[in-house]
């Protein structure tokens, strides 16, 4: 009884710490992203989440900054600024051998990258999933319903030693 009760309280803590880590820096304007392709390997890989700041400065990137930009279709890239002059910012994965043919301008700019986290992005994408989602919500129910029927000794034995 004691194991299970250490174990629900260590995964719950888990749970609450992750989601109040990810709400503030959502809060700060510092938004996950899941890297989906190999261009900045072997420094970022593939299934890392990148954690960019959408309140970074257009003017304050620099040459060897990660930025993250939009495509003209959508797509969100994450890569090395190789140059910075007037006309805007020129990016390259770092696996790749050509500079990017879009040159990155304040309209599309999204961020600066802060840090990343490598394979964390492969747990976020099978939380992404509706299998993932039905997994997440049981082991929520599980946790609730254990934290109920194992819930603290102490309480009830006051509550029986009182009525």
């Amino acid at each position: 009884m004691k194991i299970v009760k250490k174990i629900i309280n260590i995964l719950t803590t888990i749970i609450i710490a992750v989601g109040g880590l990810f709400l503030i820096l959502y809060i700060a304007g510092i938004v996950p992203y899941v890297v989906l392709s190999g261009s900045m390997e072997p420094k970022i890989k593939t299934g890392s989440v990148c954690f960019i700041n959408k309140h970074a400065k257009f003017e304050s990137v620099k040459e060897n900054d990660v930025i993250a930009f939009k495509m003209n279709d959508g797509t969100l890239v994450t890569h090395r600024a190789v140059k910075v002059d007037a006309s805007g910012i020129v990016t390259k994965g770092d696996n790749n051998k050509e500079e990017d043919s879009n040159i990155v301008n304040k309209a599309n700019f999204v961020g600066k990258n802060l840090f990343w986290i490598p394979k964390a992005g492969y747990v976020i994408k099978a939380f992404q999933t509706t299998v993932g989602r039905i997994i997440a919500i049981a082991l929520i129910v599980i946790l609730l319903v254990a934290g109920f029927l194992f819930g603290d000794d102490k309480k009830k034995e006051k509550n029986i030693k009182t009525t």
